[in-house]
């Protein structure tokens, strides 16, 4: 064609919809494997309901953080709080999960 009309029809240039399309899917999948990921909880018991397991982790990690916000404080409050959370879960029996941190 004459003048180079109808070039950007062939070629797929970073501005163009394919090409941001393409990213925007990839980047929703990726999201959304994420989201499905974080949905489990973190502890698990085979004799234990949901609404046991949640009622102990809320147990656990309150514990967990007034021992972490107490003076003296630790040099990780996030770690710290984590794995205090950890065993006292473990202490109550539960194993663990995944984490994604």
């Amino acid at each position: 064609m004459p003048g180079g009309a109808g070039l950007h029809n062939d070629v797929s240039f970073p501005g163009t919809g394919g090409f941001m399309q393409r990213h925007l899917i990839l980047v929703f999948l990726c999201a959304a494997f994420l989201m499905v990921g974080c949905t489990k909880p973190p502890y698990r018991a085979p004799d234990k309901s949901l609404a046991q397991l949640n009622g102990d982790y809320s147990d656990c990690y309150s514990q967990a953080s007034l021992t972490a916000n107490t003076p003296p404080y630790p040099d990780n409050l996030f770690r710290t709080v984590s794995e205090q959370t950890d065993q006292c879960m473990k202490s109550r029996g539960y194993t663990g999960g995944c984490l994604f941190y």
